[in-house]
Formats: structure tokens, sequence, C-alpha cells
């Protein structure tokens, strides 16, 4: 990326000022984040040793606790870089308190307090070259979310939003149920973007193929947010082809989508991508030392979110995207990063990719 097109980027993320409201549902966790800093393999011999005597103490390991959920942590991220965002939440009155506590700026007035609060502990360590975190989760009232729970009032704001997101389907056990009522109620609206990130379907594989013909197939989600596990579970239920890992897989895997009428953003590790009518666009992300890994995919959707919200192209969006996660990730706890810090991040994608080419296939079209 040439000195002056960041030169007219960091023109457009100074001076623009958000003008569009976000809908984000539906989840917040309260997580308690356990940091070992190590191999998987040892942690778990650190556990065996210790059970092996009966119980005791395991000394020296970071303990973080903090909002937690996709939701959430994408409602709060969107928030802080100045966004009018509003969550649709079921929680119980310590939930609602707590996530005032972490996010006051964010409209709560549709966080509902008469559920169960859901709950996570996360173990982070590394593994295969990379940071990992391993969810052990009470997801509370969310597993029971469903239409039904919407409020008259809830629907009018999924009508009136410029974005309604849609998060965390894997957890929710009328999730389709769910995503294909909301989604639709947006599109009634008329002027809204529907944003879908699903979640690790794994747990949910019985489920996809409804998913995929109810909701991804029927163009109700404009915005299919991913990352690589998601994608390739995502695309078998569409394709009899069998993918694998790895670059071109991920690319067909996407394509598939993204001519069936969703805009497939992916986000890895080493890069993101977005795919639109069968073309992409492909933008690296940051060589950094990771503080946390978890909330790195939900800071990326917020990036997201707001880079489109203001008008960025798609390669701007990637790299704001990109650099958005690069802020979370880097700094110690769980407060989103501010725009300060995300230009920061900024500046330094823009100095290592400098002469690396980054983009493939220009894309004409934008959602």
């Amino acid at each position: 990326m040439s000195p002056g097109i960041l030169m007219s980027l960091r023109k457009k993320l100074v001076s623009s000022k958000p003008a569009f409201k976000a809908t984000v549902m539906p989840d917040f966790f309260l997580d308690y984040i356990i940091s070992f800093h190590g191999g998987l393999g040892e942690m778990t011999d650190r556990f065996e040793d210790v059970a092996k005597r009966g119980g005791g103490n395991l000394l020296g390991w970071k303990h973080t606790i903090g909002r937690g959920g996709k939701a959430s942590n994408f409602a709060a991220q969107l928030g802080k870089l100045g966004a009018d965002t509003a969550p649709i939440i079921e929680t119980d009155i310590l939930g609602r308190t707590l996530l005032s506590h972490f996010a006051d700026y964010l409209d709560l007035s549709h966080v509902k307090t008469d559920g169960q609060l859901s709950s996570t502990v996360s173990l982070e360590s590394e593994h295969s070259g990379k940071q990992v975190n391993m969810m052990i989760s009470n997801t509370g009232s969310l597993a029971n979310f469903g239409p039904e729970k919407l409020t008259e009032e809830d629907k009018e704001l999924i009508r009136t939003s410029d974005y309604v997101c849609l998060v965390s389907w894997n957890l929710i056990d009328k999730g389709t149920d769910l995503a294909e009522a909301i989604f639709t109620i947006a599109k009634e609206g008329g002027n809204a973007v529907t944003f879908f990130d699903p979640g690790d379907p794994t747990p949910r594989k019985p489920d996809l193929q409804d998913l995929t013909e109810r909701v991804l197939t029927k163009g109700l989600a404009d915005v299919l947010s991913v990352n690589e596990n998601e994608l390739l579970q995502l695309a078998s239920t569409v394709s009899e082809e069998e993918f694998e890992e790895g670059e071109g897989s991920l690319f067909e895997a996407a394509s598939l989508f993204s001519m069936l009428g969703s805009r497939v953003d992916l986000h890895t590790p080493s890069f993101s991508a977005t795919f639109v009518d069968g073309q992409r666009e492909r933008f690296p992300c940051l060589k950094i030392e990771p503080r946390k890994v978890t909330g790195a995919g939900d800071a990326w959707n917020a990036g997201d979110v707001y880079a489109q919200g203001i008008g960025l192209s798609h390669k701007e969006r990637l790299l704001f995207a990109n650099a958005t996660a690069a802020a979370y990730v880097s700094k110690p706890g769980l407060e989103p990063a501010s725009l300060d810090e995300v230009l920061v991040m900024v500046d330094r994608l823009e100095k290592e990719t400098d002469s690396t080419p980054t983009s493939q296939h220009s894309i004409q079209k934008q959602v």
C-alpha cells in the first residue's frame, strides 16, 4: 500500500464520524481467563501431577476477569470506536450490572435481566507454535434464546438498524430459527446489512444443513464472517467436494458462498480476505506477540463492520479489521482498543506490507 493511499486512509479514519446504527446479539458471558505461559502438553502435565498427589495449587498463572461473549465483545469494540451500538441480550441482574460496568457507552436498553448469567473459564496456552484458547462454558439463558424472546421494541430496533449482527449460532438451540427470524425482520426494514458469524459449528454438525438451506442459500446473510475451520465445515453442506486445509481450499470454499449471494469475510492468523461474486481481496495480518487470544475474532468483526460503515474500500476494510484485532490482542486485559491504538497498528501494517503485493483480483462490487 503506497504512502499516498495510507495517508488517505488515515485521513478518512480520523475525520469520519460513524453515522450508522448497529444491533449485535445475543450473548454476554462473564469470562474468567487463565493463561499458561508454556505449551499445552506442559500444562496438562501439571494438571496430572497435581491430580496424582490428591490435589493442590498451581501457581504462577495469569488470571483475567471481564466481559466476554462474542456479541458483547463485538459490540464493546464497535462502541469503543464510536459507533452507535445496541446489544440484544438475555442475562440476569448481575450480568446487566457487569455489562454496564465494562461497556457503559453502549445502548443497553435492550438487555433483559429475567434470564441466567452465562459464564466461561478459558484456558490459554501454546500449541503447534501458536496461542490457543480452550473455553469451558455454562451458556445460561443463551441456549434457549429464540425468536419468541424478541420484544416489539427489539424488532423495531432491528428494522431501523443499518447493521444487524448475529453471532454464537453454535451455542443456541434455536439458532437457525433466530437467524432466519431476525434477518427476515431486517430485510423487511429494507436498509440493514445482515452480518453472521456462526462460531465454531463442530458441536452442531447435524444442524448445519438446515442452517445452510434456510439462511445461507436464501440470501438472508449479506456477510458471512468465518475463520478457516468454520468456513470449511459450512462449505461441506453446499458441495460434495472434500475440502482440505490450505489456502486454495479456503478460497474455493469461500467462493461457493460468495456466488450464492453472501460476501464472505475470512479471518485467519496470517491473513484476512473478502470474497464477493467469486472475486477476492486479500490482506496480511500483523506479526505480533499476542497478549491474549480470546476475543480476537470479535474485535476483527467490529473493525470489519466499522470500516464498511464509514465507507472504506475492501482493501482498506481488511487492513482496518486486521489492525483492530492486532490492537486488541497486543494489549493486556479485556478493554477494547481505541481508535488511536488501532491507528498505531495501521501504521505498522503499512510498514510490514509496503513492498509486498497484498491484493488479488480487484473487486468492483461492494456489499
